[in-house]
């Protein structure tokens, strides 16, 4: 890196300490030691401010290799912050024995295969179907079909993809920063992150592939590619379903003969993605597991955490039933409105406009797990935003549910974690009202 004396030795102490907290988290790491965690992110995100806030031009490409190793670190760990990896692994072995895993709830397989009681002992999931697509069903499978015996090589095989999209996006998201004219250095907000790399390649979360795709779309998108970009978009929607909550903002980028072909594109890839795994309960199933994460799950949210106090208040009992399809259909107008405000001009004006769109449904949401954050930190990158990058410190506080038998949320820790971040949002909006996206989404002076 090229530093001075005192900058470098300061470099490396905060390297040596965040070298030490991954393989920690990675490796030798109990999720009900909440204050060991909060340490640990609390040095790797001053390691992560530091380096971000020292880096010049120069050091870019050193800087981001730095982050692939980071995420290397993880290959051989076994998952300490999340049990997700049981049902992905799950899955897998489903496909790989000719059953389609959108067909039946973990309780109702007979067929035998490796590591099958432990993979239910282990699984959060036993009562739903799967909620997961055909892209990241995909992936489930290799892991499956090339380690078959073992958890850990699953593990490892599924891991290799995430940790090949994030070094996509690492390699990827400077070229598009400077396409769009702006800095690239800004790309390391996202490759530096902790949160990022902990959650996905320490972690397995699927999001480094859905954003991935969602980059290659917008960059394919930027040089005038749009089918090619559709297709991207597709796949990105076909890991997870999130960028569907993106595709409004098209109708204010493109014309309207170029939205249509966009979306016939988009809307063949994705429905052809699902193809393999079609039948007659596919739909049904899927749906199903879907209205629970709206009337059933809660974890680490906001608004309706409030809204549910008074409910409590006002009827004697939990109205989750109730509140959260309101929720849910508010959090989606909010995303039309947001998006479909005005003519978006500016690049920095359409990444703006995601990046409140989905805020907002996250804030309006009942679950709000740490990696969700990540999509606000990538779309922040293109912007002069940095709550998310708060956000993604704090959300680590929504890990003390963890640290009690009961799984019991710490609802001051909740409440310090959305004060802030939403503080932080309305300090950054009023700084330059001109700039605010919720009143402007045309050309910015900002970069």
């Amino acid at each position: 890196m090229q530093l001075n004396n005192s900058l470098f030795t300061k470099s490396l102490i905060f390297q040596s300490a965040a070298v030490a907290c991954y393989f920690y988290i990675g490796y030798d790491f109990n999720r009900e030691n909440f204050f060991g965690l909060l340490a640990c992110f609390s040095i790797l995100f001053a390691t992560y401010l530091f380096l971000v806030k020292s880096a010049k031009s120069k050091s870019l490409d050193q800087l981001m290799v730095i982050a692939v190793l980071y995420r290397l670190f993880f290959i051989l760990s076994i998952p300490t912050l999340s049990d997700d990896y049981f049902r992905f692994i799950w899955d897998g072995q489903l496909i790989l024995n000719s059953i389609n895993p959108f067909d039946f709830l973990p309780s109702e397989v007979s067929v035998e295969f490796p590591n099958k009681a432990e993979l239910l002992a282990g699984m959060n999931s036993l009562n739903y179907y799967t909620i997961y697509p055909p892209v990241a069903q995909i992936i489930y499978f290799l892991g499956a079909w090339l380690s078959p015996n073992s958890i850990l090589g699953s593990i490892v095989v599924m891991r290799s993809f995430v940790i090949a999209a994030e070094v996509g996006i690492i390699i990827l998201l400077p070229k598009l920063l400077q396409l769009l004219k702006m800095n690239p250095l800004n790309s390391l907000w996202y490759a530096l992150n902790p949160l990022v790399i902990i959650e996905l390649s320490g972690n397995l979360h699927f999001e480094g592939i859905v954003l991935f795709f969602f980059l290659l779309a917008v960059y394919l998108l930027a040089l005038q590619k749009e089918k090619l970009s559709a297709v991207a978009w597709a796949f990105a929607a076909a890991t997870k379903l999130i960028p569907i909550f993106f595709l409004p903002i098209i109708l204010r980028k493109l014309s309207f003969k170029k939205v249509a072909l966009f979306y016939s594109v988009f809307g063949i890839a994705f429905v052809a993605l699902w193809i393999p795994f079609y039948n007659s309960t596919l739909l049904p199933h899927f749906l199903q597991s879907v209205s629970l994460y709206s009337k059933t799950f809660e974890f680490n949210a906001s608004v309706y955490y409030i809204i549910r106090a008074i409910g409590f208040e006002a009827t004697g009992w939990n109205i989750i039933e109730t509140a959260g399809p309101w929720l849910a259909i508010t959090a989606y107008l909010a995303i039309l409105i947001i998006l479909l405000k005005k003519k978006i001009i500016s690049w920095n004006g359409f990444f703006i406009a995601l990046l409140f769109a989905i805020s907002v449904y996250y804030l309006l949401a009942l679950i709000v797990h740490p990696w969700y954050s990540i999509t606000l930190v990538f779309l922040a990158v293109f912007t002069r935003f940095r709550f998310p990058m708060l956000w993604s410190f704090l959300v680590v506080l929504s890990y003390w549910a963890y640290s009690n038998p009961a799984f019991q949320e710490n609802f001051w820790l909740i409440a310090l974690e959305y004060i802030a971040v939403i503080g932080f949002a309305i300090w950054e909006l009023m700084k330059d009202q001109n700039k605010s996206p919720i009143l402007n989404f045309q050309k910015s002076n900002y970069l």
